[in-house]
């Protein structure tokens, strides 16, 4: 029984139900012009987390591929949420640094649901991610206990900035699974053998360039350096890197990685990094975010480069 409660399935229950509730909110917010498609979009997204271990795959499958056709219509939007600032400050006034209690449960919680799991002989992995969840839940509880507000406001604010970082929300899973079918496709493997007809094998230098840019540049089409690395490792750095030079694995995939975390600096995939933000501060440009960390990215990507290769050489 407490195995099914504190599971990665009652995460994605819980995290369905609460979209269940902003697509009530949504279908019944009469300034929202499109509430239709969005209550929809919110809906449909929540079925899937909560029925998605049960469902078959086809028709999750289809329900993304619903998802994915009412926000190219422009059927998802938002409606006027208008904010009493003047009783914002109040209540940040009334409240100071107590504010910060809810943000902090989220990771504490999290650490405290990995470090069970690893003394229990569990997944710390999975722990991690089950702690995230019941961590987001502690936060909850903890707003309404410190603001006094009822859970109907706690629902629209949640609502409220949901629908500011719009559709982009589903961003992260689609890509994340993107990257799995590219890795399940060999996709890697043919961008080995594209690099072999250009590159000497004993080229070390252009090989860790090549490594970089292509682990750069996959982060930057599918947004989340985490789904890029299985293609870029399997097809690149293991069998034209690793293996002919002997290098150490945790050292050249490491840098790797990171290298590729330079790539989300860059690119509006990494919605929830740079689309997300711009958003939230309303501001003018929703690719200001990325024009300010472009020159810094680049910076840190040539670092990469040059780190990987000399610590190859000396190694």
């Amino acid at each position: 029984m407490m195995a099914s409660i504190f599971s990665l399935d009652a995460v994605y229950v819980l995290t369905g139900i609460v979209l269940l509730v902003f697509a009530w909110l949504t279908f019944v917010d009469r300034t929202n012009p499109r509430r239709v498609g969005s209550g929809c979009f919110w809906l449909t997204l929540g079925i899937i987390f909560v029925f998605g271990s049960v469902m078959p795959y086809w028709l999750t499958g289809l329900l993304v591929l619903f998802l994915v056709a009412l926000d190219g219509l422009g059927r998802v939007g938002r409606g006027d949420h208008q904010v009493d600032e003047a009783a914002q400050s109040e209540q940040a006034r009334r409240l100071g640094n107590r504010i910060f209690i809810p943000v902090l449960a989220i990771p504490i919680v999290t650490f405290a649901f990995a470090l069970i799991f690893r003394w229990l002989g569990m997944d710390v992995n999975r722990g991690a991610l089950v702690g995230l969840g019941f961590g987001g839940l502690a936060a909850m509880f903890a707003c309404l206990k410190l603001t006094g507000g009822g859970a109907r406001a706690l629902m629209n604010e949640g609502r409220r900035l949901n629908e500011a970082m719009g559709a982009v929300n589903i961003l992260p899973q689609l890509l994340a699974s993107l990257g799995v079918i590219f890795t399940a496709a060999g996709v890697g493997n043919l961008i080995a053998q594209g690099i072999q007809h250009v590159i000497a094998p004993d080229n070390l230098f252009l090989l860790v360039l090549a490594n970089c840019l292509g682990m750069a540049l996959f982060t930057i089409v599918m947004g989340n350096s985490f789904a890029a690395f299985p293609v870029i490792a399997t097809g690149v750095l293991v069998p034209l890197i690793i293996k002919p030079f002997g290098v150490n694995p945790a050292m050249a995939a490491i840098i790797t990685l990171t290298a590729g975390s330079s790539g989300t600096l860059m690119t509006p995939m990494a919605a929830n990094f740079n689309i997300v933000p711009a958003a939230l501060l309303n501001m003018r440009d929703q690719y200001g975010v990325i024009k300010f960390q472009l020159p810094f990215a680049l910076t840190i990507w040539s670092f990469h480069v040059l780190l990987l290769w000399l610590l190859i050489k000396i190694s």
